[in-house]
């Protein structure tokens, strides 16, 4: 009887083995900001003047936008989120400042806004999934007071892809299996007491 039990109890846990829910899959897109542009091309959109990553004074900005593909493709959008890294000097340079105070403002194309003061750091914000599926997402930053520098943007992006290249086949949950093992294991064991 110690062997049927033990013959099902590997069986059991071989089924929830390969009834383990299938992981989410992870994009990433990172856009690198110089003072010319952005690492890739297609990323930048505008900028106010000056150099594209320094922003300084009242109104200046740079605009540019993530382009991305889902690969696997995607079947449901998790979550968003992007990253900004700034770099302040700590200083303007302007004798009649007590102290410094740089002020911006950036916003998000799902209308993710961030307004107040910018410190050297990285900055990070939860998107709207809404806005992520088609491929594409933009941002501008701008400044408001004092100057600072945008280092990179890093848009990170978790989904469910599209399981076997689109032929979708219902997946058992584990406590379903769970509830057939037992099952199985409680026949197995009326099955030997009723034979002896």
């Amino acid at each position: 009887m110690g062997k049927v039990i033990m013959r099902m109890l590997t069986i059991l846990l071989l089924a929830l083995g390969l009834a383990a829910p299938a992981s989410a899959a992870v994009l990433t897109d990172t856009t690198i900001f110089t003072p010319t542009g952005t690492n890739a091309p297609e990323d930048y959109n505008s900028h106010g003047w000056g150099a594209v990553n320094w922003l300084s004074g009242t109104g200046d900005y740079v605009a540019w936008t993530h382009y991305y593909t889902f690969v696997p493709a995607a079947q449901n959008i998790l979550s968003g989120s992007l990253s900004l890294t700034f770099y302040d000097d700590e200083t303007d340079g302007k004798w009649w400042q007590v102290s410094t105070f740089e002020l911006g403002i950036g916003v998000g194309e799902d209308w993710t806004i961030d307004f107040g003061e910018v410190d050297t750091g990285i900055y990070t914000y939860s998107l709207n999934i809404a806005y992520l599926g088609d491929g594409s997402y933009s941002g501008k930053v701008m400044s408001l007071w004092g100057d600072f520098r945008i280092d990179q943007s890093v848009l990170t992006i978790t989904y469910d892809p599209v399981p076997d290249n689109g032929n979708t086949h219902a997946v058992p949950e584990p406590s379903t299996i769970l509830l057939l093992g037992s099952g199985l294991l409680g026949v197995a064991v009326l099955g030997r007491k009723r034979s002896k």
